[in-house]
């Protein structure tokens, strides 16, 4: 049995999607009760360390795939001390642990091209704390107390709920919609985008080789595109030609009193004002996958918007 810690965000559904292909057990792990296609309702607060053991108990493999408010006081609050609790849960009842992460904590230096070995020296608080989250695990994995790995992933996109994906909140639905898509400072630097499927992939890849535990790995991404590039391929899929709305400092601040998570976004800038581009050969080459190229991923998320209404 595997349990997905955090089950309700967009990488549960999908992953929980694979896992029940593969005939694989399922619990689906969140604080409220909510209906699941696949796998099993189970709440537990995995911020409290009971929650945590109760979560892990019994699972061969456990996947913390959790999403808190996009708050600094929320993040430094919860995060280390969630953490905490999964990996001392883990360590008690010898579940596996695949930790999906993002990439905030490393160095500004390793931009334009972050590797699985690029140094955690963070620029922002999110990414600090981000640091400390990682530093938790790396020693219980160094120390033999559990068999983990990290898994890093850039800002995704796929078809799922809204405020989950900026990608698709800002550029894909509102151009398939017809309106002009946005993006914030410019749209002339590459961006690394990963794939939701693919992430889900690469986790139940993980999960069933021996040669994942104990690394970091970078999930599978397609090249990095300009977000210029990646408008004119969405005009080209829809026929249309809507032109983007560049948001500045100013407008940035202005929508972030009526959406608060843009607020947090001015420390984390200098991801979009410079080639942010994730480098994920090492997963690539390990498991012979080809991420799924951005004019796939966005045709099939068009077609789930179409079809969706």
């Amino acid at each position: 049995m595997h349990a997905i810690l955090g089950a309700g965000g967009a990488i549960g559904e999908s992953l929980s999607h694979i896992l029940a292909e593969h005939n694989v057990a399922t619990r689906q792990v969140s604080r409220h009760s909510r209906h699941y296609n696949h796998g099993t309702d189970f709440r537990a607060d995995i911020t409290k360390a009971d929650g945590a053991l109760k979560a892990v108990e019994g699972a061969e493999v456990a996947y913390m795939v959790v999403g808190l408010p996009y708050k600094l006081p929320v993040w430094q609050s919860t995060w280390p001390s969630m953490m905490d609790h999964v990996v001392n849960a883990c360590a008690k009842t010898g579940t596996k642990l695949i930790f999906l992460d993002n990439i905030y904590m490393l160095s500004d230096a390793s931009t334009p091209r972050m590797t699985e070995s690029s140094p955690m020296n963070p620029s922002s608080k999110k990414g600090a704390i981000r640091k400390q989250v990682d530093q938790i695990l790396l020693d219980a994995m160094d120390g033999g107390r559990v068999n983990a790995c990290i898994v890093r992933s850039a800002d995704f996109y796929g078809y799922t709920s809204p405020h989950k994906s900026l990608l698709l909140d800002l550029v894909i639905r509102r151009m398939t919609h017809g309106k002009s898509p946005q993006w914030f400072y410019t749209i002339d630097k590459k961006h690394s985008f990963s794939y939701i499927p693919d992430v889900a992939s690469a986790l139940f890849m993980l999960a069933g080789s021996e040669k994942s535990w104990g690394q970091v790995w970078n999930v599978p991404t397609a090249p990095a595109m300009t977000l210029s590039t990646i408008i004119d391929m969405m005009n080209h899929l829809l026929h249309k030609k809507l032109k983007p709305q560049v948001l500045g400092n100013f407008m940035t601040s202005a929508l972030g009193l009526f959406v608060p998570a843009l607020t947090e976004m001015k420390e984390l800038k200098y991801q979009l004002v410079q080639d942010y581009v994730l480098d994920s050969s090492k997963f690539e080459q390990a498991f012979s996958f080809e991420p799924t190229s951005m004019e796939e991923g966005l045709e099939t998320v068009i077609d789930h918007i179409h079809k969706s209404g």
